[in-house]
């Protein structure tokens, strides 16, 4: 367009000029005078054709200087359009970019999230599997901690009186700064019974654990289930801050307590359960229940260590005739004299069951026959002795007893129980308050004075 107008004007000037240059000079005299010689052939015409020329050429210069206005006009419409769509394009770009860094952002999350759920579901299960609460606090610290990873964790857990919380697992940048050992009255989560967080700064925090000279905040959730509290997640962090976990990892954590608590609480009932179906209500003895899977497990654990386990069934003798002449309460106090009076007098791996009614078995680990002779020879005359001078017995107690041993009599536990059994009726018939062994060799039970290698004797019947 710029070089259209310098061309319009260079024309316009130039006409404008050589008006005035043949105005003043006269030059159109001058050559009319001269071309009127060559009228012939239009010479005398010429300036108006000159004349014709220069506006031909000024309409020339005016449609080149409207066309260029048009075509500036259309350019800059171009340009304009351009810069538009450009920066159309770059916005596009930024927000393509931005939708990408936000994708990536979610699936990141959405990968972090769907993580921190298997870590959870993984964790039930292997809650779920644990026999032992050892098992369950190993479990709940490493499960824990994938799922806070970043965080200054402390885990404790209550002991079996629930009278201290002792640190199970402990990580993070402050990890050697909490402390090892709570107690009801140090912890605001085991008073208040609820989550304790708090953002209130160093040394003014209600929880005494926390008043350090770098903490600022702190987050603690109880591991809890039916107002028994079995633990504490303690979290702590430099920053100051409302909330150290977000909405959603805290109610994650909330679950995740709540579901350890859980667990915690359904182990303690399967062991309380355990204890009731295996135990013996009236004397706290082993019951028959009980009583097998502990034999079989001696006499496993006897054939891989080479050693000898006897067995000893004891029976009180006339139990019946006691109860009718006393009463069933006096023969209970009896039953309970002589369950103490034997687990008194047995070591610490020795096992004492009431097998039923007035039946008693002892499982006597690494001792032989001979051995076992004298402890029950001893066993029948102290409570024959203590007897006479308890006032939960109204009579002398005698005991009549017959023993078994692994490997030499028999090898399983059930024909251990009954070969002890067939001793105990033997020394029934040999008049009671006495001690027989099972004799493999006749596969009966002598009722003669066994050999004096065996030193296996009946006792003297107390009166």
């Amino acid at each position: 367009m710029k070089r259209s107008v310098s061309d319009s004007l260079i024309v316009f000037i130039v006409f404008i000029v050589f008006y005035f240059f043949a105005a003043l000079s006269g030059l159109n005299e001058h050559w009319v005078s001269w071309a009127s010689t060559y009228s012939s052939i239009g010479l005398d015409e010429l300036p108006v054709a000159l004349a014709i020329l220069c506006l031909a050429l000024a309409w020339y210069a005016w449609r080149r200087l409207r066309d260029a206005n048009a075509s500036h006009q259309q350019l800059s419409e171009t340009v304009e359009q351009l810069r538009l769509e450009a920066e159309e394009r770059k916005l596009a770009v930024e927000q393509a970019q931005i939708l990408s860094d936000t994708k990536h952002e979610m699936l990141e999350y959405e990968y972090l999230r769907s993580k921190k759920l298997q870590h959870v579901r993984l964790m039930s299960d292997a809650l779920a599997a644990a026999t032992s609460l050892d098992d369950l606090q190993a479990i709940s610290v490493k499960y824990l901690k994938n799922l806070m990873p970043d965080h200054t964790v402390a885990v404790l857990f209550a002991n079996k009186t629930f009278e201290n919380w002792a640190l199970a697992g402990a990580w993070g940048e402050h990890k050697d700064k909490v402390y090892p050992n709570v107690t009801l009255e140090q912890c605001q989560v085991l008073q208040q019974g609820k989550a304790y967080i708090d953002s209130s700064n160093t040394q003014q925090m209600l929880c005494g654990n926390a008043n350090l000279t770098t903490i600022k905040s702190v987050a603690c959730y109880p591991i809890a289930c039916q107002a028994q509290y079995f633990g504490v997640v303690h979290i702590r962090s430099e920053r100051l801050t409302g909330s150290l976990l977000s909405k959603e990892d805290e109610q994650r954590i909330i679950a995740v307590c709540n579901t350890i608590g859980l667990h915690f609480n359904n182990l303690q009932l399967r062991t309380e359960l355990s204890m009731a179906s295996n135990r013996d209500e009236l004397t706290g003895l082993l019951n028959r229940r009980g009583l097998g899977n502990t034999l079989k497990r001696e006499i496993t654990t006897s054939e891989q260590q080479g050693y000898e386990v006897t067995v000893a069934m004891i029976d009180i003798d006339h139990f019946k005739n006691y109860n009718d002449s006393f009463g069933h309460q006096e023969g209970d106090k009896a039953l309970k004299f002589v369950a103490e009076t034997l687990a008194k007098n047995m070591r610490a791996r020795d096992v004492v069951a009431r097998y039923g009614g007035e039946e008693f078995i002892l499982v006597l680990p690494n001792t032989s026959k001979i051995i076992a002779y004298k402890k029950l020879k001893m066993l029948i005359a102290t409570v024959a002795n203590d007897s006479e001078l308890s006032p939960d017995c109204k009579r002398a107690i005698t005991l009549s007893a017959g023993i078994a041993t692994c490997p030499q009599d028999k090898s399983s536990e059930e024909a251990l129980i009954k070969s002890a059994d067939l001793a105990l009726y033997a020394a029934k018939k040999r008049g009671r308050n006495c001690v027989m062994a099972y004799k493999v060799a006749s596969s009966k039970v002598s009722a003669t004075k066994p050999s004096a290698a065996a030193n296996i004797i009946p006792t003297k019947q107390v009166k």
